[in-house]
């Protein structure tokens, strides 16, 4: 068996989110002063590859604590959205369904990956842009998430730094620029193709379905884009944990 590591390295000098403190690594002892070295880590656990729990945007949805490790592992499929992704893209369940490999389908209780390719813009890669990997990225439409949801999904990740459209979450707030930069490609008021209604859709109503989902995937993901593989996410087992820096692995038979 060989296994894929689909997650994103993580590091003390990676971006966060505006709204999030940097991450602060101290240490608390050095191998020259006490023969051993030991670190303070400060983050927020939504940095890098992480796990969202339904209690993220759910007040009775499940911890981390609540949530079986077998639930978290089980059959995938990579779904390699990369012919419709562009910058800002807002694609359907026809795009989606339209990009599923040859003779595949998603099925009841499976694991959902989507692969956008914008992993290429993640601090890692020597084509690291921050503010297109965390601010135009694309994301699905309302119906997408309700289908896989009517589905029975396990849980539900991507190569994005968000589920939801990066101007479906508070990044619409923090940047008035890019949204004049957003109105001006589609030639629509945001309003008109991003309406606040759907504002964090995805984040709410997975969580209200009690799914979890994975956030910045990466690593070698594109290696496994279009195929059904084993996959598990592996967080903390943290009794009223909401979020968890995850580490997330394709199981191949060789």
């Amino acid at each position: 068996m060989k296994l894929v590591d689909l997650t994103q390295p993580w590091g003390d000098r990676m971006p966060t989110w505006p709204q999030f403190q940097s991450i602060s690594v101290t240490d608390i002892t050095t191998h020259h002063r006490d023969g051993k070295s030991t670190v303070l880590v400060n983050t927020n656990m939504h940095t890098g590859t992480h796990i969202d729990a339904p209690s993220h945007y759910c007040e009775t949805g499940r911890d981390l604590g609540r949530i079986d490790i077998n639930e978290l592992f089980g059959t995938g499929l990579v779904v390699d959205l990369r012919p419709i992704t562009r910058k800002w893209s807002f694609y359907t369940l026809d795009d989606v369904l339209g990009c599923l490999p040859a003779g595949e389908e998603i099925r009841q209780g499976d694991i959902v990956v989507l692969y956008t390719g914008w992993d290429r813009y993640n601090w890692t890669k020597p084509t690291r842009d921050d503010v297109t990997y965390f601010d135009r990225h694309p994301g699905p439409k309302p119906e997408v998430c309700d289908w896989l949801v009517d589905r029975g999904i396990k849980w539900f990740g991507a190569d994005l730094a968000s589920m939801d459209h990066s101007l479906h979450v508070r990044v619409r707030y923090f940047r008035p620029d890019l949204v004049q930069e957003y109105e001006a490609q589609s030639g629509k008021p945001i309003d008109d193709t991003l309406p606040m209604k759907d504002f964090e859709h995805v984040h709410y109503h997975m969580a209200q379905a009690n799914i979890p989902m994975l956030e910045n995937l990466g690593g070698e993901l594109e290696s496994v884009a279009g195929h059904r593989i084993t996959v598990g996410a592996f967080p903390w087992r943290w009794v009223n944990g909401e979020g968890c820096i995850c580490r997330v692995v394709a199981f191949l038979d060789e």
